[in-house]
C-alpha cells in the first residue's frame, strides 16, 4: 500500500495533480490489483476429493401399519419403509475409500458401514414424510464427500373388528409429519361394515354412523346407513391438506351388531429425488 501512496503525493505535491489523477487511479488499480486475493481471501468451497455414486432400487416407500383385530388400536405389525443405498461407484481422487453413511434426516443416528466390508447402507422410517437424507463416504486422506437426496415416506393403516359388535373401537390416526420438509397432501380412508346373517333367531338391520373429527375434535364429515341382516355397506372420506394431529373416526351401531374393516392412506406430494442413472463403464 505505500509505495503507491508516496508515488501519488510526489505527483501532487510537483502541480501535476488535476492532469494525472486518472493515470494515478489506473496505476494504483493496476498495483492493488494482485493484493486482492491476499486482502479479501477466497470464501468458495474446493471441490471434495470423494466423489459420491449412489444408486437405490427406490427413493419413496410406505409404511404398512397393522392395528390386533379387536383390539383398542393396539399395532400387531408395523413394517417401516426401507431404503437400501449402493456406493459400489463411489470414488476418491487421493485417498481409498473407508467408510460410507447415510444420515437419515429423522433424528435417528447416522448409520455408517466399513467400505471394505460392503458398499449399501439400509436405512428405515416409521413416520410418514419427506425426509433430507444425506449421502456421504470418506476417504483414508481425511477427505469427505456428501450429497442430499429427498426420501417420500407415506403411510397405510388396517384395522379390523372381526368379532360382531355394537361398539367397535374408535379409529386412530395421526397425520403430523415425521420432518418439516413438507406436510401431507392427501389422507383417505375406507370403512367396510357387515351385518353378518342370523343362522337361527335374532337377526335384525343395523342402523350405522360413521364420523371424522379432526385434531380440533370438530366433526369434519359424517355419514348414516342402514345395512339389513347379512348386507354389508361402505363409507368413504377424505380430504387435501388435513391439519396436523391426531383424527380419528368413530362408529356407532344402533340395532344388530356387525364387523368392520378400516383402511387409511396416507400420501404426499412426489417430492422424492428420482433415481439417478446406472454408471456407465469406461
Amino acid at each position: 500500500m505505500s509505495p503507491p501512496v508516496v508515488v501519488m503525493t510526489r505527483l501532487i505535491s510537483a502541480g501535476l495533480g488535476s492532469r494525472v489523477l486518472p493515470s494515478i487511479a489506473l496505476m494504483l488499480l493496476l498495483l492493488l490489483s494482485p493484493m486482492a486475493g491476499c486482502l479479501g481471501g477466497d470464501d468458495e468451497t474446493k471441490p471434495s476429493k470423494v466423489h459420491v455414486v449412489w444408486g437405490a432400487d427406490a427413493t419413496s416407500g410406505t409404511i404398512l401399519h397393522i392395528m390386533a383385530p379387536n383390539s383398542q388400536n393396539q399395532t400387531q405389525s408395523l413394517d417401516e419403509a426401507g431404503f437400501t443405498f449402493d456406493f459400489n461407484e463411489t470414488y476418491s481422487e487421493e485417498g481409498d475409500i473407508s467408510t460410507f453413511w447415510v444420515d437419515p434426516g429423522n433424528g435417528d443416528a447416522v448409520v455408517e458401514v466399513n467400505a471394505a466390508d460392503m458398499s449399501t447402507v439400509t436405512v428405515s422410517y416409521d413416520t410418514h414424510g419427506i425426509y433430507r437424507a444425506t449421502l456421504g463416504a470418506n476417504d483414508s486422506d481425511g477427505n469427505t464427500g456428501e450429497v442430499e437426496v429427498l426420501l417420500r415416506v407415506e403411510y397405510e393403516l388396517h384395522y379390523d373388528n372381526t368379532q360382531s359388535t355394537d361398539n367397535p373401537y374408535p379409529v386412530w390416526f395421526d397425520t403430523s409429519p415425521g420432518s418439516s420438509e413438507a406436510s401431507p397432501r392427501r389422507v383417505d380412508l375406507i370403512s367396510n361394515a357387515t351385518n353378518s346373517p342370523a343362522f337361527i333367531i335374532g337377526g335384525g338391520p343395523s342402523t350405522v354412523t360413521w364420523s371424522v373429527r379432526n385434531p380440533a375434535d370438530t366433526e369434519e364429515d359424517a355419514s348414516t346407513k342402514e345395512i339389513a341382516d347379512g348386507g354389508q355397506d361402505q363409507y368413504g372420506w377424505g380430504t387435501n391438506d388435513p391439519l396436523a394431529g391426531g383424527w380419528r373416526m368413530d362408529i356407532d351401531v344402533e340395532g344388530d351388531q356387525i364387523e368392520t374393516e378400516t383402511f387409511l392412506t396416507i400420501e404426499y406430494e412426489p417430492l422424492e429425488t428420482p433415481l439417478p442413472e446406472p454408471p456407465v463403464a469406461e
